[in-house]
């Protein structure tokens, strides 16, 4: 629970190995700033379903309707003033842009109606240099402090210390909440009990969940095989890299120093977190969840000024999930993704190179997207490249969003081809270096057929039938449009597969067939 901004505790981004305390924008109930100001019918339904939900949950606390309706109107009076000073998502996703070290006190020179040395004493933080991502937020909510009336402020933070237990709470609260939610979701139905449960073991005691997690499901074979799959990507993105005709030879042996450098992190951590000091009773949930929130808080901001530890984790290990993380430069596949559809311990080439083939090589490239490119080898936001070659880059990348803003997806919205910029590089290299890696395998020559498919026909099939053949609600897929940097799951498939000379191959696609793109506008950058 953080009300009002951001924090956390991570690595520097321009000194990667010390931790440090980074401030940024947050408070806002609703998913980005721009539910706030738009106009459209589905989102004025969604704002007004908001304060309904501020209304009922301030009612279910105990406050008159009169009262919860007033205060509804407070809260997202103060919310739209901080959506006015916040970023949109595209915005955040600049890490140069969004990167501002400042000591404290500059800081409460610069806003002085916010008391920053007693809320870091209440945070126990006792630094005088932080990370503030963006300055102009905080700004802003100095002069939301200075102009909003004492009761407004203490029936926000009540909403929002209530309304994040709510899923915790007696039926009435869980209910409300999901009411809100499935605006967003269009989930129909609330998922059962036993897998909400699930999920919050997953949240607050992961490391544990875990350690059971791996002993049931995660045999150490599988961790062998994984790592000949990370290797073997890790080469053949090397060779892509030194065969590119729009890079030069210096920032190649850069790029190279990067890859080469990439720690690789498979399954579960090294060390587990010891959760012996966190108290769990039956006699009330919300206590327990206290308790870990308390643990959580403590390891955290024990890290402040400390060394990064870089053996730690994200992700739990049965997350079903990956990820590259830049200041670490470091690829990371937990337990839970190693499973099939996206794993087969005993699965043949074409399975594995064709689905976690392509998510290790999709994590890889984060390393050189439109974010990741910008960190160096050691994790340092450092530039590392000639001015041509990163003009050249922008240039290939430019051509990357503009295939995907022509998805049309849902009505008349598209795919944000600028907020999707990272994951589509992602996506579009990671099958191009998965499918290389596959043609080095003995499996991919041969003629054999299984279920009437060749080896490079399953390649693809495995990706598109197994992993994304997902179907959306429209209320899901409206949201996912507006926030998540990932396209839908049909597009993770359509995009890069129809920029890839292999898919023609496999499956003769001549002009006129849905996913053909002419060679002249095919993007092929890493």
């Amino acid at each position: 629970l953080s009300p009002f901004f951001s924090f956390y505790v991570s690595g520097d981004d321009k000194n990667s190995t010390m931790n440090v305390a980074h401030f940024d924008q947050g408070g806002l109930g609703l998913p980005n700033r721009d539910y706030y100001f738009n106009k459209d019918s589905a989102t004025i339904k969604i704002r007004n379903a908001y304060q309904q939900y501020i209304t009922k949950i301030l009612e279910l606390a105990g406050s008159s309707t009169a009262d919860a309706r007033e205060a509804s109107i407070a809260v997202m009076n103060l919310e739209t003033a901080l959506a006015k000073v916040s970023k949109s998502p595209v915005q955040l996703r600049d890490p140069i842009a969004n990167y501002h070290k400042m000591t404290v006190r500059q800081l409460a020179k610069d806003n002085p109606a916010i008391s920053w040395q007693g809320l870091f004493k209440s945070m126990l933080i006792n630094e005088d240099t932080i990370l503030v991502g963006q300055p102009a937020f905080y700004k802003g909510l100095a002069s939301v402090f200075n102009s909003v009336p004492l009761n407004d402020l203490k029936d926000y933070v009540r909403f929002h210390f209530i309304s994040h237990f709510a899923p915790y709470l007696s039926n009435d609260f869980v209910q409300a909440r999901f009411d809100f939610a499935k605006l967003l979701t269009g989930q129909e139905e609330m998922e059962p009990r036993w897998k909400r449960m699930c999920r919050m073991v997953d949240d607050n005691l992961g490391d544990a969940l875990g350690q059971l997690y791996v002993q049931r499901f995660f045999p150490a074979e599988s961790k062998k095989r994984m790592i000949e799959l990370v290797n073997n990507l890790q080469q053949t993105f090397a060779e892509r890299i030194q065969q590119l005709d729009w890079m030069s030879d210096s920032t190649k042996v850069k790029a190279l120093a990067k890859l080469h450098a990439m720690v690789k992190k498979i399954g579960y951590p090294d060390h587990w977190k010891d959760y012996s000091s966190v108290n769990i009773s039956k006699d009330s949930l919300i206590a327990d969840l206290k308790n870990c929130g308390h643990y959580a808080y403590g390891y955290s901001i024990n890290k402040i000024g400390k060394p990064v530890d870089k053996s730690e984790w994200e992700m739990t290990p049965p997350t079903v999930d990956a990820y590259y993380d830049p200041t670490q430069n470091d690829i990371n596949f937990p337990a839970g993704i190693l499973q099939p559809p996206f794993f087969y311990a005993n699965g043949d080439d074409a399975l594995n190179y064709g689905a976690i083939g392509i998510v290790i090589g999709h994590e890889m490239t984060h390393g050189f997207d439109d974010e990741g490119r910008h960190y160096d080898a050691n994790g340092n936001l450092k530039d590392w490249w000639t001015p041509e070659d990163a003009k050249r880059f922008t240039e290939k990348a430019d051509l990357i969003v503009k295939q995907y803003d022509g998805y049309t997806v849902l009505d008349s919205l598209h795919i944000n081809g600028h907020l999707t910029e990272g994951e589509n590089i992602a996506d579009i290299g990671g099958a191009a270096i998965a499918y290389a890696a596959f043609q080095k395998t003995a499996e991919a020559h041969k003629d054999t057929l299984v279920d009437g498919f060749t080896p490079d026909q399953r390649f693809f099939l495995s990706l598109a039938a197994g992993v994304w053949r997902v179907k959306y609600r429209p209320a899901i897929l409206r949201t996912m449009l507006l926030n998540n940097p990932h396209s839908p799951a049909e597009y993770r498939t359509i995009g890069p597969f129809s920029d890839n000379l292999g898919f023609y191959k496999a499956f003769n696609v001549k002009p006129g067939d849905k996913m053909y793109r002419p060679d002249s506008i095919r993007v092929s950058l890493w």
